[in-house]
């Protein structure tokens, strides 16, 4: 599907648009706005491929609008849709597809849908959707089950960079600041150039899902469709509400995904700080959740996510406690001994430590 957002003042203008264009099946109607304002504000995470304009727009004309439109992104198609026919040689300035005069005629509407489809392939579309991201433990990117080899590892490290802030610009200074501070600042931005380069070449062929946008000194990546595990997890956190039970399955899968870490196998300084948010943030809906569990007796569950806060927090005696104490009371005293040998290496190998007397006592 391609997705399109329409801009028109007029809101029975704007909905009998929506409607042609949703009959066609070749589009996903990411946004539909009467202020082009509040549409800029959007497209940033929307990311569409097509906009509908309306020339006569409140706060700012359509050619305007389509102006700072594609600064913000540039291979988006541009069509007008208007009643005035003198702004036509300025609308083809800008390379727009096309410049539909209402009232619309099928016909000629048709012909211009037919146009942005041989403009947008179709066939790259489909070879999108084998993107796959992978961001916990060890990052890997793949685009149709072929792994991307970054050759450099700077390309590779900037690209983790702006995925951690995906969808917000971000700085040149502040990107060299965080990354290569070490170097001397001509230096670290030719690091940053070639970086960039390289980034945008590896995904040439991607460029409506993977883009790396630049404006006023920032950079942008924007991400559309494949899969990712970071976002997922973030999208579960960000839905989690403790009194809707519906969102615990999320949280419980984002918090397997999780796994060994956010970049945890890159050694990146600057990522240490979001890998504790996330930490944080997935062991206090689990702690939501295992009380939950508690107050309800569901001891299947409670064992499930008790499981889960372990991995995440080992340290916490609390919750290792309860995990064995809910095994030997199930009969399952070869899962307490195991959980207990595991408990013992981990809090070994990360803090030089050992389990409490207490859950040393609950073996016996």
């Amino acid at each position: 599907m391609i997705k399109a957002i329409i801009i028109d003042d007029e809101w029975y203008n704007l909905e009998e648009t929506s409607e042609l264009v949703e009959k066609t099946g070749y589009f996903e109607i990411t946004g539909k706005y009467q202020n082009p304002l509040k549409a800029l504000e959007s497209v940033i995470m929307t990311c569409p491929q097509v906009a509908f304009i309306d020339i006569e727009l409140p706060e700012m004309d359509g050619i305007t609008f389509a102006e700072k439109l594609l600064e913000l992104n540039p291979s988006i198609a541009i069509v007008f849709i208007t009643s005035y026919n003198q702004y036509a040689v300025q609308a083809f300035d800008l390379n727009a597809i096309d410049y539909i005069l209402k009232p619309i005629r099928s016909e000629r509407f048709n012909r211009m849908i037919e146009k942005i489809r041989n403009e947008i392939s179709l066939g790259a579309l489909d070879t999108l959707r084998g993107l796959k991201i992978v961001a916990f433990g060890q990052l890997a990117v793949t685009i149709g089950d072929v792994p991307i080899r970054w050759e450099r590892a700077k390309a590779e490290e900037l690209f983790a960079y702006l995925l951690m802030n995906h969808g917000s610009y971000i700085h040149k200074e502040r990107i060299v600041e965080n990354l290569w501070q070490n170097h001397e600042p001509e230096k670290a931005l030719q690091i940053l150039q070639t970086s960039v380069c390289k980034i945008r070449n590896l995904f040439s062929q991607s460029k409506n899902s993977v883009k790396l946008d630049y404006s006023g000194n920032k950079y942008c990546l924007l991400i559309e469709g494949g899969e990712c595990d970071y976002f997922e997890v973030e999208k579960a956190l960000s839905d989690f509400k403790g009194s809707d039970k519906s969102t615990y399955g999320a949280l419980e899968k984002a918090s397997t995904l999780y796994g060994r870490g956010f970049l945890a196998e890159q050694g990146y300084i600057w990522s240490n700080e979001k890998d504790q948010e996330i930490r944080e943030r997935l062991s206090g809906a689990l702690d939501i959740i295992i009380n939950t569990y508690v107050i309800e007796g569901n001891n299947e569950g409670l064992i499930r996510v008790l499981k889960l806060a372990t991995k995440l927090s080992p340290y916490d005696e609390k919750l290792n406690y309860m995990l064995i104490k809910l095994y030997k009371e199930s009969g399952e005293s070869q899962a307490a001994y195991n959980h207990y040998k595991w408990l013992e290496r981990a809090l070994e190998e990360e803090y030089g430590s050992a389990p409490s007397q207490r859950i040393i006592d609950m073996l016996h």
